[in-house]
């Protein structure tokens, strides 16, 4: 089945489940906000909810700077998708890249010296991955794309696990076989750690600075974060994803995650935030309630010293 072009723009947004969506008119489109919050975890606490995008259209995938001074997101505000930076001290926005084709999933990389994104020149007509040539690029803060981070095709989530390792989503290549997979992949030695053949949407390192972390869907039933490893025999199971409510499609279920300073972990049901302390054989347990968030929590980002978070947030649409 291919993809509608609107759907296609936010294909890898909305990632291959995309690919059951009805057809869209461009002025129908879902509003996707980017929200800031303070995290008071000592006390449970969550406050200073701001929205701070305010135009319509698709403004996800945020993530916080090396040094918590920034947030970067995408949006497609200018007709493609770009990537943004927001200053906490100054409250501004600016454009870091002015590109016509589609940039995703903006990530400091790991020296501070720019950022990694998923580049999309030529997409596929059916999962709007880049089709020709790596898609996961590295760029300056200057915003200009500098060269691949890897040269694995067709990477469409990623993670930094440290300088050389990085957690890669490779979209599969066959129309609707769905053979996605995650990996580990080592950009000193050139090798590959398989993680899983049915990768969730997130991907992340693990506390311990050494593993990837990632949603592991093989049991459609019992979705599962799991850690691993480059020489580690098979995953660890850390916990199990939260229920949503009966009924609830699959594309829609709580799988974006993050990890915050003390080994903790966010998770989100709609508005309600949902941590897991890290204690095995613990689940997730309500955190806060954010009923004027405007819509339900997607991905979730935490700052380096856990007191920010950012939400791409789907906002209700307007009642009549």
């Amino acid at each position: 089945m291919l993809l509608p072009a609107p759907t296609r723009r936010l294909a890898l947004q909305a990632l291959l489940c995309a690919a059951a969506a009805p057809a869209l008119a461009a002025d129908a489109r879902p509003d996707i906000a980017i929200v800031l919050a303070r995290l008071d975890l000592a006390t449970g606490r969550v406050s200073e909810v701001k929205r701070i995008t305010d135009t319509r259209g698709a403004n996800f995938q945020p993530a916080f700077t090396r040094d918590g001074s920034a947030l970067l997101y995408a949006s497609d505000r200018s007709g493609s998708n770009n990537v943004y930076r927001h200053d906490f001290a100054s409250g501004k926005t600016t454009a870091l890249t002015n590109t016509e084709h589609n940039l995703y999933s903006p990530t400091p990389l790991p020296d501070g010296s720019g950022f990694s994104a998923i580049r999309v020149v030529d997409a596929d007509p059916n999962y709007g991955i880049e089709s020709k040539q790596p898609s996961l690029w590295r760029f300056g803060w200057d915003g200009q794309a500098i060269a691949p981070v890897v040269p694995v095709l067709r990477v469409g989530y990623h993670a930094w696990i440290d300088a050389q390792r990085l957690a890669l989503f490779i979209v599969d290549d066959v129309a609707q076989r769905n053979a996605h997979r995650a990996v580990i992949f080592n950009r000193a030695t050139g090798q590959t750690t398989p993680l899983t053949d049915k990768p969730g949407r997130s991907l992340g390192r693990a506390p311990d600075g050494r593993r990837a972390s990632f949603v592991e869907q093989a049991d459609p039933a019992h979705w599962r974060i799991c850690a691993m490893g480059e020489g580690d025999a098979a995953p660890q199971v850390l916990v199990e994803t939260p229920l949503g409510p009966e009924g609830e499609k699959d594309p829609n279920r709580s799988q974006y995650y993050a990890w915050l300073p003390d080994g903790s972990l966010l998770m989100a049901r709609e508005r309600l935030l949902l941590r897991w302390d890290g204690r095995p054989g613990s689940g997730f347990k309500p955190l806060a309630e954010l009923a004027d968030v405007g819509g339900a929590i997607r991905n979730i980002a935490a700052s380096p010293d856990g007191t920010r978070l950012a939400f791409s947030v789907l906002l209700a649409p307007a009642q009549p």
